[in-house]
């Protein structure tokens, strides 16, 4: 017996499922077949009704659907769907605004016309009745794989009211994620995505370099890490923005560090981009693309260092911009400084006293003084707690990869964020998956791309760093003092004190010296005091207690 290809079974299957999203129309062209062939040699009318209303649509769809997926999700599919999204918006708007709690329930009394004519009539006038007052429905339109509705508020109503219901009307739309955008005090815009365009994982593709300077210089100011819930590009700005990453272990944090600076190589390599590495996990991340910083730092002492040396930057670009400019504009002469730092923690939490308090002040300057003379900073971070990240606060921008609670969601990305922006909900099989905020106040779903190793790698040959690398992971050679003079002899200075023995020459043991005895509280001669000094024991200060 012949079996079935699979591409047979493919289109057996694309009728069938066809055929039920259809189902309306392929049961009215059933009816309407049937009731053709009840009439005098209507059998071959109703054949010919249901080969053309249901055979050859279900055919020619699951065909091309299977063969040529682009351009039927393009021309066919797309299409259909938005507009069977906007449809059911506007049919069902009265009762989605009711059930999601927009909507209320008053009394409407009779208008003066009816109060007339009962007057008139000598008729008692109409009771009044419940009628529900619904916000307006201004707007709604479908692009790509979302559905926007733009709603007016009803009297009585905020725009905080119609973003609160946000969660219960993507709930009803069956949408994957949504976004609220307030357009005034009254008007809010609810954009429901319709589609999960972030599901699969994307490798990211080499940054295209080109000989125009614009164009370089446009990458400087915002790179492509990825790709939004609509599937639009994600640009992440990097001039004049301090970049805190915040997420769980293996939730994607080397995908936005390699994003940022594999997206700045081709400005590397052209001079306007100095790349400055603090890799505190031992080096493995940085060390893939080390040929792209001009200065890399694996352990907490040379983080202080970097840190040094950047902040001098800092002072010396602010003299020079003084009076001359608020604003720094990369150039070659002129580069934008980016500190990428992975695991923060390391450095502002686990090093030891000393290390902490002096680079959380050199940090806190470069944070506060950095951004307006290109200097900006892009930290990675696991624990988002106040006690481990004090600088928080500093950081300018927030990506919330997977959390692992809402508690770390409303800390990374600020109150009320954890029903509009659930990082926590993120999947853990979606790493790269995270939440920002926009500059409207509006949370939106984004996806940094995956950098294979074997990229970074490429990415680091093609664009090395054209300033000098000062390596402070190298091993540092001794100072060599041979050419330095003897101290010379100067008449009536103090001899040496002898501290060493002549026969051993090991230094000898010095005698203990003999507890200082308290002092005696001078006695006031004055007539004029009427107050008593207190003694060293009554003050506390030691000694022995009369």
């Amino acid at each position: 017996m012949n079996r079935v290809p699979a591409h047979g079974w493919a289109v057996i299957w694309g009728v069938v499922v066809w055929t039920w999203r259809h189902l309306r129309w392929t049961v009215l062209v059933a009816a309407v077949a049937f009731a053709v062939r009840m009439l005098p040699d209507g059998q071959a009318l109703a054949i010919r009704l249901l080969v053309i209303g249901w055979w050859v649509p279900a055919v020619v769809a699951s065909v091309w659907s299977h063969w040529w997926p682009t351009s039927y999700q393009r021309l066919i599919a797309g299409p259909a769907a938005r507009v069977s999204w906007m449809w059911w918006a506007r049919r069902r708007w009265p009762h989605l605004a009711r059930e999601c709690g927009l909507s209320v329930h008053r009394d409407q009394r009779p208008s003066v016309v009816d109060q007339v004519v009962a007057e008139v009539s000598k008729k008692p006038a109409p009771p009044a009745r419940k009628v529900w007052m619904h916000p307006r429905l201004c707007s709604v339109t479908a692009k790509g794989v979302t559905l926007t509705v733009t709603v007016r508020a009803r009297t009585g109503q905020t725009v905080d009211d119609l973003e609160h219901a946000a969660p219960a009307l993507a709930a009803a739309a069956s949408a994957r994620s949504f976004r609220f955008r307030a357009l005034s005090p009254s008007t809010g815009e609810y954009v429901l995505v319709m589609a999960d365009r972030l599901g699969a994982t994307r490798d990211a593709t080499a940054p295209t370099s080109s000989s125009a300077h614009v164009r370089v210089e446009a990458r400087v100011d915002a790179v492509p890490v990825g790709r939004r819930q609509d599937g639009t590009p994600w640009m992440l700005p990097v001039t004049g923005r301090h970049t805190l990453v915040v997420g769980c272990s293996g939730s994607g944090k080397g995908s936005v560090f390699w994003g940022v600076c594999g997206g700045l190589a081709p400005a590397v390599s052209a001079g306007l981009v100095r790349l400055w590495g603090v890799d505190l996990k031992r080096g493995v991340e940085v060390g893939m693309g080390r040929g792209l910083f001009s200065e890399v730092a694996i352990t907490p002492g040379q983080a202080v260092d970097v840190l040094t040396r950047l902040l001098a930057v800092v002072d010396e670009r602010g003299r020079r911009m003084a009076g001359t400019s608020r604003l720094h504009r990369p150039t070659p002469t002129e580069p934008l400084h980016v500190l990428a730092i992975d695991e923060l923690a390391v450095l502002t939490a686990y090093a030891d006293p000393e290390t902490r308090k002096e680079a959380g002040r050199l940090l806190a300057e470069v944070l506060t003084q950095g951004r307006a003379l290109g200097v900006v900073v892009l930290a990675c971070v696991q624990d988002p707690r106040k006690e481990v990240i004090g600088l928080r606060g500093l950081f300018t921008q927030t990506i919330a990869l997977r959390l692992r609670s809402a508690d770390e969601t409303r800390m990374v990305l600020g109150d009320g964020t954890a029903a509009t922006a659930p990082a926590h909900r993120i999947s853990s099989s979606a790493p790269g998956t995270a939440w920002v905020i926009e500059e409207d106040g509006s949370a939106d779903r984004v996806r940094a791309d995956f950098w294979p190793d074997t990229l970074v790698r490429d990415i680091a040959a093609r664009h090395r760093a054209p300033h000098p690398t000062h390596d402070t992971t190298e091993a540092r050679e001794p100072v060599d003092l041979g050419h330095v003079d003897a101290i010379p002899y100067v008449p009536g200075a103090p001899e040496d004190s002898s501290d060493t023995d002549e026969s051993t020459g090991d230094p000898r043991p010095r005698k203990p010296r003999a507890p200082r005895k308290p002092r005696q509280p001078r006695a006031t001669t004055s007539a004029a005091s009427v107050t008593s000094v207190p003694s060293a024991a009554e003050r506390g200060l030691g000694g022995d207690a009369a």
